[in-house]
């Protein structure tokens, strides 16, 4: 290896330490609840859960990147006489779960003592894992019934028509922070529709968690 490349690397080094000092990652893990928002039929909201990883970078103007994945269950019940032309009278989707990916950005207002208040805006994308519930409504000979369904398959019945793997919209979201403790409350205002008869529902998710956050530069660390 001559004397460039040794430099160039160690120039390439340095640079990549200095940024890291920056990073901070951790785990998040919270309350969610979510209504299926539609005008066309009644809707009641459910609550799940949500558990993930975050990674956010700080900059020195008080300005926060965040991102991350987690696991997130949001679910909701539709109700009404008919629905979508079909003798269903309910679904109840109790189980709606995603990876839940985020991107935002937020601004860092120091209110005193190490305490931090973080307002924050950005965009969330959903893909669906898994999902359960009840569907209920009349036979063709008018017997009431309940059975079980998969959200996102049609196995169960000809009757039901699957949900949307893919969701997708802003969030918006205001923390409290101190030290490396970071309390969220966050809002995802989903502006695609998951399911084309249903309603055309869309998920409006309420969120409240806690996130443990570790740092890379040792100012961060003692905070």
């Amino acid at each position: 290896m001559n004397m460039k490349n040794l430099f160039f690397i160690t120039m390439l080094l340095g640079c990549i330490s200095a940024y890291s000092q920056h990073w901070g990652y951790g785990i998040e893990v919270g309350y969610t609840n979510n209504r299926l928002q539609t005008k066309v039929i009644g809707s009641k909201p459910l609550s799940g859960f949500k558990v993930g990883g975050i990674i956010d970078y700080n900059f020195k103007s008080h300005i926060l990147i965040e991102t991350g994945i987690a696991y997130e269950r949001k679910g909701g019940i539709l109700e009404g006489n008919h629905i979508a032309s079909q003798k269903i009278s309910r679904i109840e989707a109790s189980h709606i779960d995603y990876l839940n990916v985020p991107v935002s950005v937020g601004y860092k207002m120091n209110i005193k003592n190490k305490m931090l208040f973080i307002p924050q805006i950005g965009w969330f994308f959903n893909i669906g894992v898994q999902g359960s519930g009840l569907l209920s409504g009349v036979d063709n000979y008018n017997q009431p019934y309940t059975m079980g369904i998969d959200i996102f398959s049609t196995s169960n019945t000809n009757q039901y028509r699957p949900f949307s793997r893919t969701d997708t919209g802003p969030i918006f979201g205001l923390n409290i922070q101190y030290k490396k403790v970071r309390l969220k409350c966050s809002y995802e205002l989903g502006i695609k529709p998951i399911h084309p008869i249903y309603g055309n529902p869309k998920n409006r998710t309420v969120g409240a968690s806690v996130a443990y956050i570790k740092y890379f530069d040792s100012a961060y660390q003692n905070m």
